[in-house]
């Protein structure tokens, strides 16, 4: 195995390169091999059955992202005010002119509420967590 430096002076291992290889499918020929993939991608399945099953341990799946439940939570952002209020606020506690009123308290829980919501719901697109019974 090749060794790399870093540049604390530590030895890495080097990857071996990897190599891109093309053929042409037919549409069906495609779709067949999509569908035996399941769950995998298509190129981890045809190198798997191509080597004897022999394949190389991928290092992390991305997430499976629900394109209509992202658009939501950035249009939900994008008529938000959330940032600039949340901006002008941390501006007047910095100068000392930020009075803690009830007006004040409710708008603080309001925001922080809404940031949670948004946080769940991007959650739930990416798929790192479950859908509830309020998400839509």
């Amino acid at each position: 195995m090749d060794l790399g430096e870093r540049g604390n002076g530590k030895q890495i291992p080097r990857k071996e390169p990897t190599r891109p290889v093309s053929i042409r499918l037919t549409e069906e020929e495609r779709s067949r091999l999509v569908a035996e993939a399941g769950k995998r991608t298509l190129g981890e399945h045809i190198r798997t059955r191509l080597l004897n099953g022999e394949n190389r341990p991928r290092r992390w799946q991305e997430p499976k992202a629900d394109s209509r439940q992202l658009a939501h939570v950035l249009a939900m952002l994008g008529q938000s005010d959330l940032g600039p209020m949340l901006r002008e606020m941390l501006h007047a506690a910095r100068v000392g002119a930020l009075p803690i009123t009830p007006d004040t308290e409710a708008a603080l829980q309001s925001d922080s509420s809404a940031i949670l919501d948004i946080r769940r719901k991007l959650m739930v697109a990416l798929g790192l967590i479950e859908r509830g019974a309020d998400d839509h």
